[in-house]
């Protein structure tokens, strides 16, 4: 959900908070019940892709049968002035999971650290993770909270090995929607 931009990263920690499984459907179930369209629909895709196809029938005629929400409508005309989520945001979570899933972050943390974007305790928080991908997930975690230059400096550190060059230029080159920036833009009011 974060890669289609209907869930933060913050949003996902909210959720890991929780210590039961249960707990923490809820609490992603209150997130997109709170947000509505699309993190709905995207929420109703997901069980489908994921073996719950009989769940998300269910949803998906209890949704239509109550009729299309106007919420991304009224997100598409509001003051774009309002809207404060930089772009690099939008390019790294679209890929967030290209990056969890084919990434090794080791070279790439020690070069963020290197030029300043992180520090050492931010290496050592992503080093705790039990499985590469939660590494994964923390280095994005953290650079999601950096400044325009850690992005910058991240995809540096893709470029310095041929193995993700071209990952780099795809995050660089990621098409932002003014519906992607209502839809994320929602994760942060």
């Amino acid at each position: 959900m974060i890669a289609y931009l209907v869930i933060s990263v913050d949003d996902r920690r909210r959720i890991e908070q929780h210590a039961g499984q249960d707990d923490q459907n809820k609490a992603l179930l209150d997130i997109v019940i709170e947000r509505k369209e699309p993190a709905f629909s995207v929420f109703v895709e997901g069980l489908r892709n994921y073996g719950y196809a009989d769940i998300a029938d269910d949803l998906k005629c209890d949704s239509q049968e109550v009729g299309p929400s106007t919420t991304l409508v009224a997100l598409e005309h509001e003051g774009l002035s309002d809207w404060t989520v930089p772009l690099y945001k939008i390019c790294l979570q679209k890929n967030y999971l290209k990056v969890i899933t084919d990434i090794q972050h080791e070279c790439i943390v020690d070069h963020l650290i290197t030029k300043e974007v992180m520090s050492v305790d931010d290496g050592k928080k992503i080093e705790s993770g039990k499985t590469p991908q939660e590494k994964n997930r923390m280095l994005m975690e953290t650079l999601l909270r950096k400044n325009v230059h850690g992005f910058s400096e991240f995809l540096v550190a893709l470029r310095k090995d041929p193995v993700y060059t071209n990952l780099a230029d795809q995050i660089e080159n990621t098409a932002v929607t003014m519906k992607d920036m209502a839809i994320l833009h929602k994760c942060y009011k």
